[in-house]
């Protein structure tokens, strides 16, 4: 949980590492891949942790959203108590009063039944619910807000939903995720679509990216999609000026948001964009298989649903909101209950909160790694274009192995990326200064090794 001091934890590192494979815990103490040290400062709020679940559960109830810190936060995360966690970058981690909501919505579906009258109306109100919460987490109006089950899911809800002509043109760049660069290539191999990349460095200053995005626009551009965040180096797009330059052209703006809400501040009306897809799994730490897709207030119009028509639905009398007829299939209440509670969690800190601690952990982080030899930081350090995604290249170690070794012998969890080539490690606002200092040392250990 955690070392006395940095000169133990240095001490301790010297020692030889536990063999791959060998148990993590000794005596009830994680190893973390060293002898008898732990990771962590002891939380002061620590509830057992899944081994008493229940109870758990229980006492994180009584801590509402408007009442919890940073602090607090990491004692509703068991993770915490077993391993550096930076990988929310992929999947962010459950804290217990998401996984209590989760449990209580699902009993609550199996003590009302899901197809009776109570039933229905119990999970309408979830539904509503994760929206409202959505809508004022990113600034919008509740009916702009469709629930998916992943940002993936909103990025093919909008390129599918265009009608696409030979020759038309979509822009994206060379750094997106296979989310964005596979249905761009659908595209082109179904409809002839012409995929126009912007050629981007992970390190590129914002006067470069803007002119580079620019260029690649023309009048047969259909639509402009781009990452917040890039995944590979934590590029962070200066999409507010991205959404100007898209306007002036006349084209319909997406964003790929899913290493934005929840990591970074997000207010879709300042960032001008017509669509915004947003992951729950993430850094918002809510349940895989949730999402949603912001669609601004008349862009509907451009967009075909992919089950059902424009024309179907209108003949149809309900009182859904405009956008629902986008979504794609049925949503599950316990999930989209957890998600909900995920996002009250995050607004109740405050974004501004954990953005600032983010990049205060992250700007450290990079100043460490930088006085490490054969160490090289792969991520833009530009105060305008970084963010708590860092990525990692150390000199002797391919990728693969040294995420491996971080995770195996040290409990330090991350991932590989490719494109640049490295260890990528997302910090969040549950870390600490502890860990991203011990992560710093980790590495240095490891150059020297192979020095």
């Amino acid at each position: 949980m955690g070392v006395s001091s940095s000169q133990a934890f240095k001490r301790a590192l010297a020692k030889t590492r536990v063999p791959v494979g060998a148990p993590p815990v000794v005596g009830g103490v994680l190893t973390y891949g060293i002898l008898n040290v732990r990771p962590h400062r002891p939380d002061t709020k620590c509830y057992g942790m899944l081994a008493s679940w229940t109870s758990s559960a229980d006492t994180a109830k009584r801590s509402t959203p408007s009442q919890m810190n940073l602090q607090e936060l990491r004692s509703h995360l068991p993770v915490t108590q077993g391993a550096i966690y930076m990988n929310s970058g992929w999947a962010g981690p459950t804290p217990l009063p998401v996984l209590h909501r989760i449990q209580e919505a699902l009993k609550q579906e199996a003590r009302l039944g899901p197809a009776s009258t109570q039933g229905v109306a119990s999970t309408r109100k979830v539904m509503e619910e994760a929206r409202q919460a959505i809508s004022t987490l990113v600034g919008a109006d509740v009916d702009e807000i469709c629930l998916a089950h992943s940002t993936r899911e909103g990025v093919n809800i909008v390129i599918h939903g265009i009608a696409w002509k030979h020759d038309d043109e979509l822009v994206i760049c060379n750094l997106e995720h296979p989310a964005l660069t596979d249905p761009a290539e659908v595209l082109a191999q179904r409809h002839g679509v012409k995929v126009r990349r912007a050629i981007i460095s992970p390190m590129a200053p914002k006067g470069d990216i803007l002119r580079e995005i620019k260029a690649q626009l023309s009048p047969r551009t259909r639509l402009l999609a781009l990452s917040h965040v890039q995944f590979t180096c934590g590029l962070r797009m200066p999409i507010k000026e991205i959404g100007q330059l898209a306007q002036q052209a006349g084209v319909p703006f997406l964003v790929d948001g899913a290493q934005g809400a929840g990591h970074v501040e997000v207010k879709v009306a300042d960032l001008g964009c017509d669509f915004y897809t947003i992951s729950g799994q993430k850094w918002l730490m809510g349940p895989v298989g949730t999402g949603a897709l912001y669609i601004r207030k008349g862009q509907e119009r451009l967009l075909e649903p992919l089950f059902t028509t424009n024309a179907l639905e209108a003949a149809r009398v309900n009182s859904r909101s405009p956008v629902d007829r986008f979504s794609l299939t049925s949503q599950s209440p316990g999930l989209m209950a957890g998600f909900a509670e995920a996002v009250r969690m995050v607004q109740g800190i405050g974004m501004e909160r954990i953005e600032q601690h983010v990049m205060a952990l992250s700007n450290g982080f990079r100043r460490s790694l930088a006085n490490i030899k054969r160490c090289r930081v792969l991520s833009s350090q530009l105060p305008e274009a970084a963010c708590g995604l860092v990525t990692v290249g150390l000199e002797g170690w391919p990728p693969e192995e040294l995420a491996t070794v971080l995770q195996e012998q040290y409990r330090i969890v991350a991932r590989t990326v490719h494109g640049p080539d490295g260890v990528r490690f997302s910090i969040a606002g549950f870390n600490t200064e502890q860990e991203t200092d011990q992560v710093a040392e980790v590495l240095a250990k490891l150059a020297k090794e192979r020095g």
